[in-house]
């Protein structure tokens, strides 16, 4: 069936995704001691590289150089991948250029990803009480100033800070961080857990063990006594393994990421739902997580206990409306932003277009999801997906298809926003992107599925952009759900 096929890109690439920006964040019981004396300051120029491994398959290197100045550090970071999606291989390339004062806090940086012929770009530099951005996708620019009451750090000068400042084992740290791929700030918590002996490449190590938890994840590094990462864990199965750079280049006769992330990723259901683009209400047995962290309970959805029901949409029983819809309560929801260019001319021509005059807000949803569906091919797209470029390129996963949707409602005033969670498919459920549009309520959509409604398999877990999405990590290999009832 075609449609399972695009299901299928759409969900190895929004995982792809995840599992790339949860690297470049690059986060890291008692262990036994070991004497390690720490140097307090970086002031020799100092390289490292690494092998990048999913499962223990290799499939990347990075690398980092730190170069001292008078006022402060140099960084550079670069990160290749390869992935294999539906057969093809991918290549994506990561680059990361920061300036940062004596004690690690950042001044300025400039982050691209490189995905096939697409390419993200951000700077930015950080001045009293904000820092102004600078976003290039597409090949349209977008300028946003984020305001901050302190200066930040980026996840790659913190390690080195932690180990010049011997910090006590045991103790927390909270630090402001900004994350240049998803454009957000975050608190990271960060403990050193202790001193111990690590075997790299077959020899032995003593070494810091460092953990930061964020937004419920939590990624294990381990550096020397200089702050050079030997090895760093994260929960999805990513790992990074310290090589000298010759053997951390050499990819050729090692395997690409397979497609076997879907069923790594896949939620596996005890019972088969049969037809579930025809069932109306849907009665699931949610367990292995925390669910504070997440928006189960509203809209379609409600949630008692672990026990979660849905119900699907009724259209004939919503509320429509004249476009473009008025008033501060949507403002959110219709606003221009760097990933979502609903003001930009390409954009607000192509929804002209495609209205032609039509104003009800409900047929209005129904054309821009049927043309969105249409105009995109459904191929394997690894990038931080942005509308304009979409438009652009006319291609895409789950991501890009929501994305651009989004962006065309909004230029057609019409509330609509971002949500993830899981979908079924053939006997398990999978994570997945959709969009949801204000008819009076809250209405799914899935324009890369063409369903409008979403079928009641389609479970919601959070919304928003990219910044919020990196959430559902805290999911993979913890949720379990069985079927209570499907009619």
């Amino acid at each position: 069936m075609v449609v399972t096929r695009y299901f299928n890109v759409a969900i190895v690439l929004f995982w792809c995704l995840m599992n790339v920006l949860l690297f470049r964040r690059q986060i890291w019981a008692p262990p036994p001691a070991v004497r390690l004396q720490t140097v307090s300051a970086i002031t020799e120029p100092m390289e490292e590289w690494w092998g990048i491994y999913f499962r223990g398959e290799k499939i990347g290197y990075a690398a980092q150089s730190i170069t001292p100045e008078t006022d402060g550090y140099r960084v550079r970071d670069f990160s290749l991948l390869h992935l294999n999606l539906l057969g093809t291989t991918q290549t994506v390339k990561t680059r990361l250029e920061m300036a940062a004062s004596s004690d690690w806090a950042l001044k300025q940086f400039e982050f691209t990803l490189d995905s096939r012929d697409i390419r993200f770009k951000a700077r930015g530099k950080v001045s009293p009480g904000k820092l102004a951005l600078e976003v290039d996708s597409g090949g349209h620019q977008t300028q946003k100033t984020v305001p901050m009451n302190q200066i930040p750090y980026l996840p790659a000068g913190l390690k080195p800070y932690i180990v010049t400042q011997n910090f006590e084992p045991g103790k927390e740290h909270l630090f402001l961080t900004f994350d240049p791929s998803t454009l957000s700030q975050q608190i990271t918590t960060v403990t050193v857990e202790g001193r111990e002996r690590i075997s790299i490449r077959g020899e032995t190590h003593p070494a810091i063990r460092i953990r930061q938890r964020f937004r419920g994840v939590s990624v294990v590094s381990w550096v020397d006594a200089r702050g050079r990462t030997l090895k760093e864990e994260t929960p999805t199965g990513l790992a990074l393994v310290k090589e000298p750079p010759e053997e951390a280049q050499a990819l050729s006769g090692t395997k690409s990421l397979s497609l076997d992330l879907i069923s790594q990723t896949a939620v596996p259901l005890n019972t088969p739902i049969t037809d579930p683009e025809q069932k109306k209400f849907l009665k699931l047995k949610l367990s292995g997580f925390d669910p504070n962290y997440f928006s189960l309970d509203g809209g379609r959805q409600r949630l008692s206990h672990d026990l979660l029901e849905v119900r699907r949409e009724d259209l004939n029983r919503l509320s429509t409306y004249r476009i473009p819809i008025q008033g501060p309560r949507f403002a959110s929801y219709l606003q221009s932003t760097p990933f979502l260019q609903s003001d930009h001319p390409e954009i607000r021509a192509v929804v002209q277009r495609v209205l032609k005059q039509e104003t009800d807000a409900l047929k209005a949803v129904a054309r821009l999801r049927e043309w969105v569906f249409s105009q995109l091919a459904k191929e394997p797209t690894v990038s931080i997906p942005n509308a304009l470029e979409v438009l652009q390129t006319r291609r895409g996963d789950c991501n890009e298809h929501t994305v651009l949707f989004n962006a065309m409602a909004r230029a057609a005033g019409i509330p609509a926003k971002t949500v993830v969670g899981i979908v079924y498919l053939r006997g398990a459920f999978y994570y997945h992107a959709w969009s949801e549009v204000w008819l009076g309520e809250w209405v799914s959509v899935d324009p890369v599925l063409n369903q409008f409604p979403a079928d009641v398999t389609h479970i919601k877990f959070l919304e928003g952009e990219i910044d919020q999405q990196i959430d559902i990590l805290q999911l993979i290999g913890k949720l379990k759900i069985a079927l209570i009832e499907a009619s």
